[in-house]
């Protein structure tokens, strides 16, 4: 028999089925956190996708010889980059749709998408993980391959039942719907999109079921797929328009099918590899068995899909109210969905922000968790300050860029000026947004789970009282200073929920913007609070784009529009950045004892203060 020394010096080989079983069991119970862990990353995933491979799983029984400790990260970081590039590729396919299809059409993709998100996330959300926490825990105690199947069978009924009953309503109230937008050309495009409903919850069950045996590769790759062939169909679709002279609302119909097609490449991907895994052993028929685990699937996922639909229903209130507002004001339907098209031309940037700013919010929630288990309540106040302070300055410095940039940015996106003013005003809620994206994962590490949801849920309301007094008086401007106004309330409210949490969890924030750091803590910076650093880095920012600007504006008055719209805005960008960064680092915004609480922190304040770009502490001299 064929041995060899592994690296614990012990001999191992092919010594039977029985200790090959052992070690399996060893390996699955260290695999347990990264299924976990990474099965949430599924529900926070872009929009509604809440989604070369890597690793060979077979069917409750996991092969790998890294630690666990490497297996948690490399599953988080898989999630992490298919969530974040899957959203970027959502994200900017809104662009090329408004240049080639234009502002009407862009518009009815903004007014339905939110619709399919909203009923996606009600049939689907928290079934990939409850599939892959369930599975998880029958692999932790023990090789159970048919609850192992159970399970998945269980989810693929469930969601099933759900897909079916929710492609059933929107196919059929579509003309309703399509009325209470106020654009009869919209019904198309719901139906259109309708059918995506019929396979994104096989999707949802297959990805819980690979997350929960390790597949984390598989998982994700299903993701970048999906999203990739939803951008490949709007683009065959807008050029097949150009051709055959399709109306605008056949057009916006062909793009929404795309969530369909997408779904279906998925499907094929996750459904190809699982087939290929499978067991040859027959599941036991067992009604109750499948019932008991259907309703147990049931308990996981509900509160999780009640939480994930308040965020789409943001967008649902603006589909609601703002076209037909902008009806009552004069506007026709085809005028009123092309002024929609324009409200939403900022959301892009905003939203790649938004992603941005809650990326990194999310690696901070395990340092958080694990300083207040210890008891670590100093860490954990410096992690909180600098988490509170970094969203409302990073926001801030969004949202000013965005206002001062705008006219640039959207004649480089859009090819023309139209609606700047509404631009700037959506570029604003930046600012909010930062904040919410950030303070909703602090408050799910500090255990108040369910008071994002309900911050969110405060944000659509008073969005929809605010669009009804705004929007009659100030048309699209009226609507993006609603969205200001409802965000930075729950902006507020989070920050004070954050302040409260800590305060329970004995890690009270009251003077973290003012207090001036000891000796004991390093040299004082420039300014002795981190409001005036934050304040002073504005500042310099916002100067440093005027200079350049100006500057710019002459230097490009040669080249196309487009073109020297493009050249500033990207220029200005980097300046504003660079500017920002410095003056913020210089000014005392943050402290090197801050950065070096964070994950990888100390390599960058070393960094930083090697470059001069951050003060040397005293004891470091």
């Amino acid at each position: 028999m064929k041995r060899r020394l592994g690296k614990s010096g012990r001999t191992t080989g092919s010594s039977g089925p029985a200790s090959r079983q052992n070690a399996d069991g060893e390996k699955q119970a260290a695999m347990a956190d990264e299924r976990i862990t990474a099965a949430t990353l599924e529900e926070s995933a872009a929009g509604k996708d809440t989604g070369g491979l890597s690793g060979s799983f077979a069917e409750g029984r996991v092969e790998t010889t890294r630690g666990s400790k490497g297996l948690l990260a490399s599953g988080v970081v898989l999630m992490a980059g298919a969530a974040l590039l899957s959203k970027l590729i959502g994200v900017f396919q809104k662009i090329p749709l408004q240049n080639l299809a234009g502002d009407r059409v862009f518009g009815i993709y903004n007014a339905v998408y939110p619709f399919y998100q909203l009923a996606a996330v009600l049939a689907t959300a928290g079934l990939p993980t409850a599939v892959s926490l369930l599975i998880a825990e029958r692999l932790r105690k023990g090789n159970d391959p048919e609850g192992v199947r159970r399970t998945l069978y269980a989810a693929l009924l469930l969601l099933g039942v759900t897909g079916i009953v929710a492609f059933g309503l929107m196919w059929s109230g579509a003309e309703t719907t399509a009325g209470w937008i106020g654009d009869s050309d919209t019904a198309g495009a719901i139906r259109s999109v309708s059918f995506a409903l019929l396979l994104s919850p096989f999707v949802a069950a297959l990805r819980g079921y690979a997350q929960g045996l390790g597949r984390m590769g598989l998982s994700a790759a299903s993701q970048v797929v999906e999203q990739m062939i939803r951008v490949g169909t709007m683009l065959l679709v807008l050029a097949l328009s150009w051709s055959a002279g399709w109306e605008e609302s056949t057009i916006a119909a062909g793009v929404m099918s795309g969530s369909a097609f997408g779904a279906c490449a998925a499907l094929v991907v996750l459904g190809l590899q699982s087939w290929r895994a499978r067991r040859r052993e027959k599941l036991s028929p067992q009604a109750g068995l499948l019932r008991a685990e259907m309703k147990k699937l049931a308990m996981i996922a509900l509160p999780v899909a009640l939480g994930a639909a308040v965020v789409p229903v943001l967008g649902v209130v603006d589909a609601f109210m703002v076209p037909r507002l902008l009806q009552e004001g004069g506007a026709t339907e085809a005028e009123s969905m092309s002024l929609f098209g324009i409200y939403s031309r900022a959301q892009p940037l905003v939203q790649l922000v938004v992603m941005v700013a809650g990326a990194a919010a999310a690696a901070l929630v395990p340092g958080l968790v694990l300083a207040r288990m210890r008891g670590a309540y100093s860490q954990l106040r410096v992690q909180l300050s600098f988490a509170e302070r970094a969203s409302w300055a990073i926001g801030a410095a969004a949202a000013l860029g965005l206002v001062m940039l705008a006219e640039p940015l959207n004649r480089m996106l859009y090819q023309d000026s139209a609606g700047t003013f509404s631009f700037a005003l959506v570029g604003c809620t930046a600012l909010a947004g930062s904040v919410n994206a950030i303070t909703a994962p602090v408050l799910q590490g500090l255990g108040a789970v369910r008071v994002p949801a309900v911050l969110l849920l405060v944000a659509a309301l008073l969005k929809g009282v605010f669009n009804a007094v705004l929007v009659p008086l100030y048309g699209i401007e009226g609507a993006a200073s609603a969205g200001i106004a409802a965000l930075t309330a729950a902006a507020l409210l989070g920050t004070l929920a954050v302040r409260f949490k800590a305060a329970e969890a004995g890690a009270s924030l009251a003077g973290s913007w003012g207090a001036r750091r000891g000796a004991g803590e390093g040299r004082r910076p420039l300014l002795g609070s981190a409001a005036a650093g934050t304040a002073l880095a504005l500042a310099v920012m916002a100067a440093a784009l005027a200079v350049a600007e100006r500057a710019l504006g002459a230097a490009l008055g040669g080249l196309p529009p487009r073109a020297a719209a493009a050249a500033l805005a990207l220029t200005c960008v980097a300046v504003g950045a660079c500017a920002f960064g410095a003056a913020a680092l210089r000014g005392g915004a943050v402290s090197a004892r801050e950065l070096r609480a964070l994950p990888g922190g100390g390599v960058l304040a070393a960094r930083l203060q090697r470059w001069r770009l951050m003060p040397r502490a005293r004891e470091e001299e």
